[in-house]
């Protein structure tokens, strides 16, 4: 604040040494008042009959009414049909009653502003027995949630035409995948009774048609609600499954494999069979990545070229980290922010899909998978986040 001479008039502080003066009750009417100025939401005050007593200012700016307006009225003005004809009947009822299905309760409503507009709101009402008077007040006080509901609205109906989306994707998918599947086997059978130039051609057309099966699989994973079946499940499990489903092919690459849990990483709940799928996706793409010439530790037992972590962590107590770590060349800067997008691949060969699969696994489980660099070994890190079972 300034003065006319544009000194500038600072705030006192309390003195922390000295007591602050006991509340004089001849202001509690500038303390009233100023209680009703400073509401962001409005209150409104009403009467055993309904009518409104007082209201903060805040009024004007969700209902379009000044208090003074308000001041005199029956609550029911700012109600929609049927409850503005009702209201006056549920407050007798309350009165010869004593039941109640709003007092000490948050409830949604609808209120029509004064320019005729009708809002959402969050209303809570609540009684007051003030001492040396015989009728009760009612307060109730108001909150806007009209843009908060039309979020939730577009948001579920956004959701509804990605699921009609997805299951015409699905439809086409399945019907594409089974003719494709046919030519397939009609081109091997063919490519035995030929010569052996027809057969390369014949050959590189099987390829073809194979990836684009491929495709298609993972087209119709991927646009597939996901129908999970959670159980209790510990790191170790996890990645010994992993370990054991990719054993062939990383034995083949000669890369080594290494399990490292933390003796207190806790147990958590998650889909077997999904969260597998995920973490042999991950470690996969890690073993193509690396240079041949090592081979599993855990089956053979020897040294390696090629490294590959499966890593468990405790987050803050209440997160399991599960990890993929290489030494292989990293991610490029250049392809981080499209990684996991789907149909986005830096394979000659690959779908594009892998990756969106696994997010999407691990985020229906209400968990996280992230990229970035290990810097253990050097490489990528791809780390999953799931919520820790809670300890009793």
């Amino acid at each position: 604040m300034s003065t006319e001479s544009g000194s500038e008039i600072r705030p006192r502080r309390p003195d922390p040494g000295h007591d602050a003066p006991p509340f004089d009750p001849q202001h509690s009417g500038a303390v009233y008042r100023a209680l009703l100025e400073g509401m962001l939401d409005p209150v409104v005050f009403i009467d055993p009959q309904g009518i409104i007593l007082g209201a903060s200012d805040s009024t004007v700016r969700v209902f379009g009414y000044t208090p003074e307006e308000l001041r005199g009225t029956n609550i029911s003005r700012l109600m929609t049909e049927p409850y503005r004809g009702e209201h006056d009947g549920y407050l007798r009822h309350y009165f010869e009653t004593g039941k109640t299905k709003i007092l000490g309760r948050l409830r949604e409503f609808q209120v029509v502003r004064k320019d005729g507009e009708v809002i959402d709101i969050e209303l809570s009402v609540n009684r007051i027995d003030l001492p040396g008077h015989e009728e009760p007040l009612f307060i109730g006080s108001f909150r806007d949630s009209t843009d908060r509901n039309r979020a939730r609205l577009a948001e579920s109906s956004m959701l509804r035409a990605l699921a009609a989306v997805g299951e015409s994707a699905a439809m086409l998918a399945h019907e594409i995948k089974n003719p494709i599947t046919a030519v397939n086997l009609a081109l091997r059978a063919v490519a035995r009774e030929l010569g052996e130039d027809q057969q390369d051609v014949l050959q590189d057309l099987v390829a073809r048609m194979k990836r684009l099966e491929q495709q298609l699989r993972q087209t119709l994973s991927f646009v597939r609600p996901l129908e999970l079946s959670p159980m209790l499940l510990d790191a170790r499990t996890v990645f010994d499954g992993v370990v054991r489903s990719l054993a062939p092919i990383s034995k083949r690459a000669r890369v080594e494999i290494q399990i490292d849990v933390d003796a207190e990483a806790p147990t958590f709940r998650a889909d077997l069979s999904r969260l597998e799928e995920a973490l042999v996706n991950l470690t996969m793409n890690a073993i193509e990545m690396l240079e041949p010439g090592g081979h599993v530790r855990l089956a053979a037992g020897a040294e390696s070229n090629g490294r590959l972590q499966l890593i468990a962590r405790t987050v803050e107590g209440r997160t399991v980290e599960l990890s993929v770590e290489d030494d292989g060349p990293g991610i490029a800067a250049g392809v981080r922010e499209s990684l996991f997008k789907p149909y986005v691949t830096t394979k000659a060969q690959g779908t594009g899909l892998g990756l969106a699969i696994c997010r999407r696994i691990v985020e229906e489980h209400g968990g996280s998978l992230e990229a970035g660099d290990s810097a253990a070994l050097g490489g990528a890190r791809f780390t999953i986040r799931l919520p820790a079972e809670a300890t009793p």
